[in-house]
């Protein structure tokens, strides 16, 4: 008598091609930034294993699609906050959806779930902010897909995410200023340590332990907004070497710019300085910011793509999806 035959399931293949179950699926289906190859090698795999993918989508949500789109975020009164709602605005409407703004307010008594939930919206688009897992969980109850746009931690494939490439931007940063006429080097991160602010700091760091070995860097604490000029800061810009200056955010930078006018040093001549983020304020600063320019609205237009996406077949595992971020060289850093 013949064994039965085993079921061959999406694990096996990912397990197969060397990928996790989110990039299996999405190749399997035609959706998500992957390259060709990729698509290809699962592809093969999964005919080689016998794979039946199966033709009724999983995770189909329950309620009716009112073309709503909530956009979550922690404030709406900044640079960062105004080229992500332009850019989730357009993408809304390019896909024939409404967008809503919803603002993640302090009072425990109105928590956006709540709003959502009586909204019933298509899909939930979270920015930045730090969701509970008791909001998630309220929103994943209601069976409506959740997009993370940037994400202080990381969701380790449970949720769909969104960002830039902080630990490549960050290395090029460092690249860069390994370039410079500058003697040592220092980083100047936000605290709360968030994901991305870890990630663009860990590429900074390989840059120069790569092109610049024998360099010094020093760590220099700060705030993510309204940067203080701190001790360290000031310690930091009035010595005598030229030093190079990678700051995680361009906030940052800018108080580097403060701190130097204060100690009467002068940019880039004393200190070369790179930012993070291209915020307007970059290019108009004197003088202008080297700054890491993130893609911001095409983010925001991907996470909100992503949606329908999710709508039609969520998958159990998610990768997170990262757009090119790109070194803009300006007058604060000066090259060899």
């Amino acid at each position: 008598m013949s064994e039965p035959a085993t079921t061959v399931t999406l694990k096996d293949v990912a397990e197969a091609a060397g990928v996790s179950v989110g990039t299996a699926s999405r190749a399997l289906s035609g959706r998500g930034d992957l390259t060709r190859g990729t698509r290809e090698r699962v592809a093969e795999i999964a005919r080689t294993l016998g794979y039946e993918r199966s033709s009724g989508p999983r995770g189909r949500p329950t309620t009716l699609d009112p073309r709503l789109i909530e956009f979550v975020l922690g404030s709406f009164d900044d640079a960062w906050t105004d080229a992500m709602t332009t850019g989730a605005r357009e993408a809304a409407f390019r896909l024939g959806f409404d967008l809503v703004l919803t603002l993640d307010r302090p009072d425990p008594s109105d928590d956006w779930p709540t709003r959502v939930a009586t909204r019933r919206p298509t899909g939930v688009v979270i920015g930045i902010i730090r969701p509970t897992a008791s909001q998630l969980a309220q929103i994943r109850g209601l069976r409506i897909p959740i997009v993370l746009l940037d994400p202080m931690s990381d969701p380790e494939g449970e949720l769909a995410s969104v960002g830039t490439t902080d630990w490549q931007g960050g290395y090029d940063a460092g690249a860069h200023l390994a370039g410079c006429d500058v003697e040592r080097f220092a980083v100047v991160t936000g605290v709360p340590r968030y994901r991305f602010g870890r990630a663009r700091e860990e590429g900074f760091r390989q840059a120069i332990a790569e092109l610049r070995p024998d360099a010094e860097i020093a760590h220099v604490d700060s705030r993510w907004t309204d940067s203080p000029l701190t001790a360290d800061l000031m310690k930091l810009v009035t010595d005598k070497s030229r030093v190079g200056v990678f700051a995680c955010n361009d906030e940052m930078a800018l108080a580097v710019y403060r701190a130097a006018a204060r100690a009467g040093k002068r940019i880039p001549e004393d200190l070369s300085v790179v930012g993070f983020n291209d915020e307007p304020r970059a290019a108009s600063s004197r003088p202008p910011l080297t700054s890491v320019h993130q893609p911001l609205r095409d983010m925001a237009a991907r996470a909100i793509e992503l949606v329908p996406e999710l709508r039609r077949h969520d998958d159990a595992v998610h990768d997170r999806i990262e757009l090119p971020c790109t070194l803009v060289v300006r007058g604060s850093t000066r090259p060899r």
